[in-house]
């Protein structure tokens, strides 16, 4: 079946119209003459996978992964990098204004420095034959060599890490994280509670955590290492969430601190993690505090103010969901909020509306979808004024943004 490719979606798929059905094609870009093959077929729509390129767009480059088409990281890498941002860019219009119902043109974009090896986080998977990541739509594993967008750092750990599974085979997953300046911490997760004999990686990592599904087994070294962000050296966990592109990390603080008002008396960072926002805002008002339900980010993060001797900052480990009191307690005049794909639980965004001292919203998204769904809700009093786009994962469809919004 021949068709022409309309435009990229959010999700990284060729959007095409074929018999009054909607097809959704990976791996294309806009006006390319594509040759496909349907692989699912609904009422209104069908998902297909490229078979051949017809007509190729002059944006089209050859994929620098040996294993891209095969491999689920990345679905990009057929695209020229400064058409990449710009599809991201459109995207994220059109699903402001499609869901958010707000015709909003992104008020700055910001490439990464390196579109490749700045992942300083990967999660690999083994079954125990096979090493690397996960088949597209599958959880069949492709086995790898090395990693196009990971650190070099962590690529020079695959051979050890590689052979390491193949002597365990009741290894199920491996993630490293791996700071420029300092060791990197090693998890292990097992198929199920059993000894693995760590001894030869003990030199290599600052800390070695051996789990059972979620739950950590054993610890050899230290459970965290540091991070140095600008002026800031954060304490991370294992179990910790940090931001991936060590590239970008200093670029999406910045843009965060860069719209935090002068006269702001009380700021709040919600979803804060190990404080990777919450240290500099501190420099911006008298009081400040922080909202994570990871227990081991709470413990980084207070370990992070003290050690940098910051007197006007304090954490709470609890779910957001139920963090509306501690909200209006503080009554902020300014809340960053920094959100999993989820987005921003209705109860708190109704809440929000409510609250009479709060002037501005600096919203971080990794979705969005959800992201202008919350913008669309909070549109009966704020006003979206800023849309920023900082493509923290390049080489994939997924986008990040900060949007700024102002009390009406």
């Amino acid at each position: 079946m021949k068709i022409i490719i309309e435009k990229i979606v959010f999700g990284g798929k060729g959007l095409s119209k074929f018999n009054g059905k909607v097809c959704f094609i990976p791996f294309t870009l806009p006006e390319e003459v594509v040759e496909v093959e349907i692989k699912e077929e609904k009422k209104n729509i069908c998902e297909g996978f490229p078979v051949n390129v017809l007509e190729k767009s002059p944006y089209r480059i050859e994929p620098k992964c040996k294993y891209y088409m095969q491999c689920g990281g990345c679905d990009f890498q057929h695209i020229k990098y400064e058409k990449q941002v710009k599809i991201k860019k459109e995207i994220l219009e059109e699903t402001l204004e499609r869901i958010g119902k707000i015709k909003k043109n992104v008020d700055k974009a910001i490439p990464s420095e390196n579109p490749f090896n700045y992942r300083n986080r990967v999660q690999f998977k083994f079954d125990g034959q096979n090493f690397g990541f996960y088949k597209l739509k599958t959880n069949e594993v492709v086995d790898i060599e090395s990693c196009d967008i990971a650190e070099e750092n962590i690529n020079n750990l695959i051979p050890t890490l590689k052979n390491f599974a193949k002597n365990h085979p009741q290894v199920e997953e491996l993630h490293v994280f791996y700071p420029p300046e300092n060791k990197p911490t090693l998890k292990i997760v097992l198929k199920e509670n059993s000894f693995v004999d760590i001894e030869s990686l003990l030199n290599t990592f600052a800390g070695i955590g051996i789990y059972a599904g979620n739950k950590r087994i054993k610890l050899e070294g230290k459970s965290f290492t540091f991070y140095r962000v600008g002026k800031f050296n954060y304490r991370v966990s294992i179990d910790s969430f940090f931001q991936v592109n060590k590239f970008q990390i200093e670029n999406i603080v910045d843009e965060v601190i860069s719209e935090i008002p002068k006269n702001s008396q009380c700021i709040g960072d919600i979803y804060c993690g190990v404080g990777l926002f919450t240290l500099p805002t501190s420099k911006k008002a008298k009081k400040v505090f922080g909202i994570e339900a990871s227990k081991s980010a709470v413990k980084d993060a207070q370990y992070n103010v003290k050690v940098h001797n910051i007197g006007n900052v304090k954490f709470y480990q609890k779910v957001v969901e139920k963090s509306a009191d501690i909200i209006f307690g503080y009554s902020p005049d300014t809340l960053i909020f920094d959100p999993p794909r989820t987005g921003i639980p209705k109860n708190i965004i109704q809440k929000l509306l409510q609250l009479k001292s709060l002037k501005r919203i600096i919203y971080v998204s990794c979705n969005p979808s959800t992201a202008a769904r919350d913008i669309n809700l909070l549109s009966e009093k704020f006003e979206l004024k800023k849309a920023k786009l900082i493509d923290m994962f390049p080489q994939t469809h997924h986008i990040e943004s900060i949007f700024v919004l102002d009390k009406i």
